[in-house]
């Protein structure tokens, strides 16, 4: 009887307490949730979300997805002061790699919420979302 409790709460332990994404996430082995262009979109035109685009400033400057910040990939390190560690993060780059990479930074810091936009900019603008205007 003890080996059937044992059993069960290992089996509880091991499987019940997965972390919930949001549908149509897709999970990788680093638990880095990669979520849509579109799905994106939808969450950060919420209140309480944050998008940083992680491309270098003449990058964002030429063009970016609307309402997003710019925190360049080599100074994520020395911003995590600027991000909320108890709000959801949605990092986007060009293509998704860099994107990737900020997102394995932030979630060793110990952000819980981090989400990378599936093919970046380039996916983003494809898909017809908003873009903010080139700066001069």
């Amino acid at each position: 009887m003890n080996h059937i409790f044992l059993v069960i709460l290992f089996a509880i332990s091991a499987f019940g307490c997965s972390t919930a994404t949001t549908p149509g996430t897709v999970m990788n082995g680093d638990s880095v949730a990669t979520v849509s262009p579109q799905q994106a979109q939808e969450e950060v035109s919420k209140a309480y979300s944050q998008f940083i685009d992680v491309r270098t400033p003449e990058e964002f400057a030429a063009g970016h997805a609307a309402r997003t910040r710019n925190i360049p990939l080599d100074t994520i390190e020395q911003n995590l002061d600027l991000m909320r560690r108890d709000e959801p993060v949605y990092l986007i780059c060009r293509s998704g790699s860099r994107s990737a990479k900020a997102a394995e930074i932030l979630k060793n810091a110990g952000f819980a919420k981090v989400f990378n936009v599936a093919g970046g900019t380039d996916a983003w603008q494809a898909a017809g979302l908003p873009m903010a205007k080139p700066t001069p």
